[in-house]
């Protein structure tokens, strides 16, 4: 009877609750995050490891709160360096857009990675991306839908 018996749960508790340690979490959110890192999806994540995907979330998470401020702020530094990346790609890719179609695909990919940035940053600016897109638009309305009706 060497084996021991997970310590129950409250009655109106998740199921899990209270089966792992603090120190079990932390360690079992390191290895969730590993994996995220490395790319793999949150639901094969938790596939691979008996887990939701809400439960991988709140592993990621934890993990994310763990880091040391000099690690997080790496973290945060590279995601900001590579969001930049990618909107000034997709600025490229709205100058090169040839129907509207594509180039309103293109306005919804500067907002959505615009939005990202801004969360990332703690900002709360929906009205300077709405700004952004008006400038947007305005730029190209004489170029692109006025060439498209000839």
């Amino acid at each position: 009877m060497g084996k021991s018996n997970p310590k129950p749960r409250k009655p109106d508790a998740p199921l899990g609750a209270g089966t792992l340690t603090a120190a079990e979490l932390d360690e079992q959110a390191e290895e969730v995050y590993a994996l995220h890192k490395q790319g793999h999806s949150l639901i094969a994540i938790g596939r691979s490891m008996g887990l939701t995907k809400d439960a991988v979330e709140r592993r990621i998470a934890r993990a994310r709160k763990n880091l040391p401020s000099e690690t997080a702020d790496a973290l945060r530094a590279d995601r900001e360096s590579s969001l930049i990346d990618m909107i000034r790609e997709a600025h490229e890719n709205l100058n090169n857009a040839e129907t509207v179609a594509e180039k309103n695909a293109v306005i919804r990919t500067v907002a959505d990675l615009n939005m990202k940035l801004a969360k990332l940053l703690g900002l709360e600016v929906p009205s300077k991306v709405v700004l952004e897109m008006e400038q947007i638009f305005t730029s190209q309305r004489d170029g692109v839908w006025a060439g498209d009706v000839e």
